[in-house]
C-alpha cells in the first residue's frame, strides 16, 4: 500500500497542510509502506521552486521524510499526453471553446427553465460540435458526469488527469487527502476505468478552518510552518497541537513525529473540522 506526499507549491505550507501530510505520513509509516514524494506543480502562473524547495525543508524540519526522489509533475507532460492519447483513441475527448461567462450563462438558463436542474458544473454545451482537438481549444472528458476539463486552452493540464496519471505511475495505492478533495473520487474512477489503470484507497481527513469559519488559507495571516518556526516553536510542539486538533493527543503535549508514530489510530482521527477554538495556541 505506497503512500504519497503531495504538496502544491503555490505558497508556503500551512498548519492546514501539515495537518494533511502528517496524516499521511503516519498512514504510510504505521503499515510499513513506502512513502513517495510529488511536487503537484501543474500551475505554470502560481507554482514557484522556491515554494517546493521551502516545503521539502518545512516537512524535514517537522520530521516527515519519504523515500525515492521527488517528482515534479512539472516535468511529467509526455506521460499526460500519453493517457490523453489513449483517452481521444476511445473517443472520450472533446474540445470545447466555452468561456466562463458562457458556461455560467448555460447553466444559469438550465435553472430558470421550466422544471430545470440546477447544476453543478459544465453543461456539455460543446459535446457534439465536432471542435477539432487540435484548435487550440480546452479538451473535456466525456462521461456520465460533469464532463471536466483534461487540458485548458492554454495547454496546462489538469489536477484530474494528472493526479491519475501520476498515482498510477508512481504504484500509489493509499491516497490521504483534504475533505475538499473527496468530490474528486468519480471522476479520477472513471479516468482510472478508461485508462485500465490499478486505483487507489482514498482517505479524505478533516480541513482546518479560521476564526471567519472558512476553510484555512494564507489570508488568515501567520499560519505557515515557516512563520511557526520564526516564532520559536519546536517541531514537537508544533505536532503536538496538530495533533490535539485531530483528536489523536488528548493534552497536546509534544510529540515527535516518531513518536506520534506509536500511538497512532486511524479510529480516533476525528471527522468534522477543526475549528480555531480548538487550537487557539496555534493562534497566539
Amino acid at each position: 500500500m505506497q503512500g504519497r506526499l503531495a504538496p502544491s507549491p503555490s505558497g508556503h505550507l500551512h498548519i492546514g497542510n501539515a495537518s494533511s501530510l502528517l496524516l499521511a505520513w503516519l498512514d504510510a509509516r504505521s503499515s510499513g509502506s513506502a512513502l513517495m514524494m510529488r511536487m503537484d506543480d501543474l500551475d505554470p502562473q502560481r507554482s514557484k521552486m522556491a515554494f517546493a524547495e521551502a516545503a521539502l525543508t518545512d516537512l524535514s524540519w517537522m520530521g516527515l521524510n519519504w523515500d525515492g526522489e521527488v517528482l515534479y509533475q512539472s516535468a511529467s507532460h509526455d506521460r499526460y499526453r500519453s493517457a490523453l492519447q489513449q483517452l481521444i483513441d476511445q473517443d472520450l475527448v472533446y474540445a470545447c471553446n466555452c468561456s466562463r461567462k458562457a458556461i455560467q450563462s448555460a447553466m444559469q438558463d438550465v435553472v430558470r427553465a421550466p422544471h430545470g436542474k440546477p447544476l453543478a458544473g459544465y453543461p456539455g454545451t460543446c459535446a457534439n460540435k465536432g471542435l477539432p482537438l487540435n484548435g487550440g481549444h480546452a479538451l473535456r472528458f466525456r462521461w456520465s458526469g460533469d464532463p471536466f476539463v483534461l487540458q485548458r486552452a492554454d495547454g496546462a493540464w489538469s489536477y484530474q488527469l494528472a493526479v491519475v496519471v501520476d498515482d498510477a505511475h508512481q504504484a500509489i495505492r493509499s491516497v490521504v487527502r483534504g475533505m475538499d478533495l473527496k468530490e474528486s473520487i468519480p471522476p479520477q474512477k472513471a479516468l482510472i476505468e478508461a485508462l485500465g489503470l490499478e486505483g487507489a484507497t482514498y482517505w479524505h481527513v478533516p480541513l482546518w478552518m479560521g476564526p471567519d469559519g472558512h476553510r484555512l488559507s494564507k489570508r488568515h495571516g501567520d499560519i505557515a510552518i515557516r512563520d511557526f518556526k520564526a516564532r520559536g516553536w519546536t517541531p514537537e510542539a508544533l505536532i503536538g497541537w496538530i495533533s490535539h486538533g485531530l483528536g489523536l493527543n488528548e493534552q497536546a503535549k509534544p510529540l515527535s513525529a516518531q513518536e506520534l508514530l506509536t500511538v497512532f489510530d486511524h479510529q480516533r482521527v476525528k471527522s468534522q473540522p477543526v475549528l480555531h477554538e480548538e487550537v487557539l495556541p496555534l493562534w497566539a
